[in-house]
C-alpha cells in the first residue's frame, strides 16, 4: 500500500483538482491523508464534501499553524 500525506492550509482554489486526480488514478491500492493545518478558508468544507463517501481518504485537523 502507498500512502499519500497531503498538507493543506486555505488551498481552497486547488483542493477539489488534487483530491480528484489522487482519486483517479490507476493504481488501487493507496490511501490518503490529508493533514489541515488550521486552514481558515473553505478548503475544509472543500476537503469534507469530497471525502464523504470514499473510504480511502481521510482528514487529520491540526490545532495550530505550525506546518505538516
Amino acid at each position: 500500500m502507498i500512502s499519500i500525506i497531503l498538507p493543506n492550509f486555505n488551498k481552497q482554489d486547488y483542493i477539489l483538482e488534487t483530491l480528484e486526480s489522487i482519486n483517479i488514478q490507476s493504481f488501487h491500492n493507496w490511501e490518503c491523508i490529508i493533514v489541515d493545518d488550521n486552514s481558515t478558508d473553505k478548503s475544509i468544507e472543500i476537503i469534507n464534501s469530497f471525502i464523504n463517501d470514499k473510504n480511502r481518504f481521510s482528514l487529520v485537523h491540526k490545532e495550530s499553524n505550525t506546518g505538516a
